[in-house]
Order: structure tokens, then C-alpha cells, then sequence
């Protein structure tokens, strides 16, 4: 079997194909990627075949977190649920226009800028949205203060960020590279090859992962406000304005449409992608500093955006203090159950429900991702819970489910979600109360990375 054929029938062909884009990037141009109607599918581009690196970098089928964590780290984490870290903060930048420019604290952007400003990076790999077709991403290089922030925000979107890796190591002598848990699990995977693409990447900032929504979200949400060619969005953005912002779409026709971030979450259930629901990292664990939301009532009603901040590495972390001492940082250091509490929910859609997904799958001699460990004492009641989780999600996703939503005024379908997360989070606001600090997990002996 040739490594196209492998890489076709394992990965590509299988609800695992993450859309990463490291196949293409390394591919040395036998693969290219094709979009339509907003997903993309990577496709042979010669009559050779392609290189074995292909296959190998990619995350979608393995991920063997025990040694990348051994690579990244030197040892095993301590706690599975958050991974490897040197110190846990709250915080943002205090520069106000990265902060109101960015969907928390603006931690990722202020990073980004500090490090090409200080002339520590020649470019920052970032994911934007793309000029000609606003309703689409493309990974840049960021070397201007207008590119960073052009890449600032969260994309709940299908974005094949590794793609990018076909113009490196290119005349960069440092960059820095922001992504998802699966698309950096590549670049870590790529650096212990010692593939000539990644050498460049000094520093790797990650951002925490929930799901990645299918473009045809996008085109419900039209569809919900009388629209229905995404050709007419003039721009588009998941976290605009105050925190935690709105997902809003501007059109050529001078019309707005926009959703509070709390009440888009609808669209979740019925347009979730496959492989969002196994994916286990949540916290982007092998990141030098990942970062997500600071989801805690103190937070959430101050407004103006608070994110989450790991060190995980001691680079990130001397990069975190050197950026305090010159006051372009305002940092809190709190304590790992805090972060658990605050994120408890996230956790427990990863480090459990991913994992029963998993099972299930692999029970129906379905091809399943390995990640090197796995929890050993999830409880009965919870597998049954994902059960029903599994039939809302399958419910969400039929014709007449959707046609039913979009029927519906957005405020009031918003708010049914708003009181749902409400329930959930209260049901798991605790990582005592959620069962989460009794998860045990074992390391298994694979010898794949």
C-alpha cells in the first residue's frame, strides 16, 4: 500500500480527517487542498507518491501525547486533565485596543505583537479571514501590527492552518505559530522528525479547543435572517465586539446580522464537525502558553475580556514575566483547581466524553484516534449521559431539526440555549462536585508519535 493510499483510507476517508492542512504542507506539492461550499479535501496533486511524512505528521489517526509530552516537557504531566505547566494565570493585556480587538484578553495578540516589535520573531503564523471571500480562513505570516490583529479572535470554523508549512523554513529565521491542540500535536510531531519546515517555529501559543463548527453553520445562520448566498457577507467575525462578543456578519446590502456569543451556541448541535468529538486536547497541551476564556461569573461580569493564561514551558513562562515587568501584561496567578473549576465543563466534554465517543466507535470496528492514555474509571451514569448527548447531537442534525431553528426568532432559540448552559455548568461547576478529581488515566504502550 502506498503512503497516498494509507494516508486516503485512514484518515481522509474517516470522520477523523481533522482538515489540519499538515498533509499538504509537507507534501512537497504531490497533495493540494480544495475548497467547496466552505469544507476542504485534500486531493493527489501528482503522479508520484507522496512522501511518508504525510502520513506520519499528521494528528488525526495518532497522537502520542505520553511522548510528545517527554519531547516538549522532559516527563509525563502530573494531571492529564490540563497537562504539563510551570504557573496558571488570569489576566489580559493592558493595551486596551489588542484587548477590545481580540475575543478575551487579547493574551494571544499582545503575545504575538511583543514578540515581533522586540524583533524576537520575523513573523507570527496566524489563521485570518480571507479578503476575497470574508467567509473563509487562510493562514498568513504575520509581520505587521495590521496582519496580527487581522488574525486576532477566535474562528469557529473549518481552518486548514498547517497548509502555511509549504512556505517554511522559506528566509524566516524565528517565527512564532498559534493554533489548535491537533494542529500544533503535528508541528511537535514535525519538530522531533526534525522536518526542515517547522525549524523556524521558536515559539508555539495555543489556544484551549471546544469544537469546530462546519461552514454550514454559517449558512443557517443566514438562512435564519432571510439570507441565503454567502457570497453577499462583506465581513464576518465569531467575537466581535464587547466580551464575550457577538457573532456578526456584515453584508454588501448594508445589513447586520448579529448574535450575542452566547446565544450563537445554537448552532452547535446541528453543525458540529465529526471529528470535534474526539479530540481529547482541550487545553492545547503541548503549547509553550495556551489560552482561552476565563469562564467564572467574577470575570464574566466585569466584562471588558479576561482569558486564562498556562505557562507550560519555562520559555512561555520567562516570556510571560518579562512582558509583566514591562507593564504589557496584567497577570494573576491562580491555582490549578481553580482553572479546573472554571473550565470543568470543557473538561469533562474532552476528557470523558471524547474518550466514550471513542470507545463506542472502536466497539463498532470503526477506525478510532490513539492518543498513548486513556481515563480507566469513567462512571456508568456518565457514559449513560453521553448517550443522550449522542442522540441530541443526532437529533440537531436532521433537516427538519434544522428547518425548525431557522423558523425560529434567534432570541428566543438563544435564550433556551443560554438557560441549557446554565443547567449543565451548574451541574458541573465543581471539579469535587463533577467527579473530575477522581479521573484516573493510564499510559499505554504504543510506538507510534
Amino acid at each position: 500500500m502506498t503512503w497516498w493510499e494509507k494516508l486516503k483510507k485512514e484518515i481522509l476517508d474517516t470522520d477523523l480527517y481533522t482538515r489540519s492542512g499538515t498533509e499538504v504542507g509537507v507534501s512537497n506539492g504531490t497533495l493540494k487542498l480544495l475548497e467547496k461550499d466552505g469544507d476542504y479535501f485534500t486531493v493527489k496533486n501528482s503522479h508520484i507518491d507522496i512522501p511518508e511524512i504525510s502520513y506520519k505528521a499528521s494528528s488525526d489517526l495518532v497522537t502520542n501525547y505520553p511522548k510528545l509530552n517527554q519531547y516538549v516537557f522532559g516527563k509525563l504531566p502530573d494531571n492529564w486533565l490540563i497537562g504539563n505547566y510551570k504557573k496558571i494565570f488570569v489576566g489580559h493585556i493592558t493595551d486596551e485596543e489588542i484587548r477590545r480587538n481580540s475575543s478575551s484578553g487579547g493574551v494571544i495578540s499582545g503575545i504575538q505583537l511583543y514578540l515581533l516589535q522586540s524583533g524576537k520573531i520575523d513573523g507570527a503564523i496566524t489563521l485570518r479571514m480571507r479578503h476575497d471571500k470574508p467567509y473563509l480562513t487562510e493562514p498568513i505570516i504575520a509581520k505587521t501590527k495590521e496582519e496580527i490583529f487581522e488574525g486576532a479572535q477566535s474562528k469557529y470554523t473549518i481552518a486548514p492552518l498547517n497548509q502555511i508549512l509549504v512556505e517554511l523554513p522559506g528566509n524566516f529565521n524565528s517565527l512564532s505559530y498559534t493554533g489548535l491542540p491537533e494542529q500544533i500535536a503535528s508541528i511537535r510531531k514535525l519538530q522531533i522528525l526534525n522536518h526542515p519546515s517547522v525549524k523556524p517555529i521558536k515559539y508555539i501559543l495555543g489556544f484551549f479547543y471546544g469544537e469546530t463548527l462546519g461552514f454550514s453553520a454559517i449558512r443557517s445562520l443566514l438562512r435564519a435572517h432571510g439570507e441565503k448566498n454567502p457570497e453577499q457577507i462583506k465581513k464576518l467575525s465569531f467575537r466581535a465586539g464587547e466580551w464575550p462578543g457577538n457573532l456578526r456578519a456584515e453584508l454588501k446590502n448594508g445589513k447586520v446580522i448579529n448574535v450575542k456569543k452566547f446565544y450563537a451556541n445554537y448552532l452547535s448541535p446541528s453543525h458540529i464537525t465529526k471529528y470535534s468529538l474526539y479530540q481529547v486536547d482541550y487545553m492545547a497541551e503541548l503549547a509553550d502558553i495556551s489560552s482561552g476564556d476565563a469562564w467564572a461569573p467574577i470575570y464574566e461580569e466585569r466584562g471588558k475580556g479576561w482569558s486564562v493564561v498556562i505557562a507550560r514551558t519555562q520559555k512561555g513562562l520567562g516570556l510571560l514575566e518579562e512582558m509583566t515587568d514591562k507593564k504589557l501584561i496584567s497577570l494573576k496567578e491562580i491555582t490549578e483547581k481553580e482553572l479546573i473549576n472554571m473550565h470543568s465543563l470543557g473538561l469533562d466534554v474532552k476528557k470523558r466524553g471524547a474518550f466514550i465517543r471513542i470507545a463506542k466507535r472502536k466497539a463498532k470496528s470503526l477506525p478510532v484516534p490513539e492518543f498513548g492514555y486513556e481515563p480507566t474509571n469513567i462512571k456508568f451514569s456518565r457514559k449513560t449521559f453521553e448517550s443522550f448527548v449522542g442522540f441530541t447531537i443526532w437529533l440537531f442534525h436532521l433537516k427538519v431539526t434544522i428547518w425548525f431553528l431557522e423558523t425560529m426568532p434567534v432570541s428566543i432559540i438563544g435564550k433556551m440555549f443560554v438557560f441549557a448552559r446554565k443547567i449543565w455548568k451548574k451541574s458541573t461547576k465543581s471539579s469535587k462536585k463533577n467527579g473530575l478529581d477522581k479521573l484516573k488515566f493510564k499510559v499505554k504502550n504504543i510506538s507510534e508519535l
